[in-house]
């Protein structure tokens, strides 16, 4: 059975960043490192785009990129891993699995430093990337709410460390809460969270900042005292041995020179390799 295709998405548009830019150097710096049989791009506006009177920012451009990816995502038997865009490049590959499989049976494990649960009522930036999440689950922006918004009972949170008063308001009030990630139990512990979800399909979810600064340097904010490579490759690796993959993303790629990207690339190829190593148990999740 084949395995994942891979869509690279250099959307920079959610991003909170100042440098946002860098992730267009990110994506680029990745596509000579994904196989070319299976590689498909996701047309992004090169310009900023407007906030078309709501309160996200670039959003114009944000629903263009959504729609190219929906095209290509549309035309795909296999689950696709998202690549080279912001936390927010996330959610067409989120929604198209829930379309696919059944918006109650979709896992979806968020391994990020941030929650990604801001709302645009109290965001302080208006970027919707710190959005992300909250926006899966239909509270947000509505020009990006899903057709059947994402239950709060299929999150698992993994490595998230820096997370606001009113986003953590919102996670308790949804019973949302990480998933610890001491080592050795790490992988058995998120096993026994995601078999009890009854779901059927995963989706994961990886901001590059959800492993600490030693591990990578190419994010725009690097929060201390994240996971080891070692530790969210085990736990991906559990997670897609428990249920299939119905897609990922991988985001927040900003190296910034490509030094910095040459060195940080071993760390994705190693998180894709996690990400694909469900694949023969499971066969093709489509």
């Amino acid at each position: 059975m084949p395995g994942p295709v891979f869509l690279l998405m250099p959307q920079w548009q959610g991003s909170s960043s100042s440098r946002a830019m860098r992730i267009v150097d990110g994506a680029n710096a990745l596509r000579g490192d994904l196989p070319a049989s299976a590689l498909h791009e996701v047309a992004v506006p090169l310009e900023a785009g407007d906030s078309l009177g709501t309160p996200a920012l670039r959003l114009s451009s944000l629903l263009r990129a959504r729609a190219s990816a929906f095209e290509v995502l549309r035309s795909l038997v296999s689950p696709a891993i998202t690549l080279g865009g912001d936390s927010a490049s996330s959610l067409p590959g989120l929604e198209h699995a829930m379309e696919r499989h059944g918006a109650e049976r979709v896992a979806v494990l968020w391994c990020d430093a941030h929650a990604d649960f801001q709302h645009p009522s109290t965001s302080p930036s208006g970027a919707v990337s710190p959005m992300a999440l909250r926006t899966a689950m239909g509270d947000g922006v509505s020009e990006l709410h899903f057709a059947s918004p994402l239950p709060a009972s299929l999150v698992a949170l993994l490595g998230t460390r820096q997370v606001d008063e009113d986003e953590q308001h919102e996670l308790d009030t949804r019973g949302i809460s990480p998933v610890g990630h001491i080592e050795p139990e790490l992988p058995d512990r998120l096993g026994e969270r995601l078999r009890a979800m009854g779901a059927t399909h995963l989706y994961v979810h990886i901001g590059l900042d959800v492993l600490d600064p030693s591990e990578i340097t190419g994010v725009h904010s690097p929060v201390p005292f994240g996971l080891t490579l070692a530790q969210l490759t085990s736990a991906i690796a559990e997670a897609v041995s428990v249920l299939p993959l119905a897609g990922a993303a991988i985001c927040e790629f900003a190296p910034a020179s490509p030094e910095e990207a040459a060195d940080d690339i071993p760390t994705v190829l190693r998180l894709l390799s996690a990400l694909t190593s469900g694949t023969a148990k499971h066969g093709r999740a489509a």
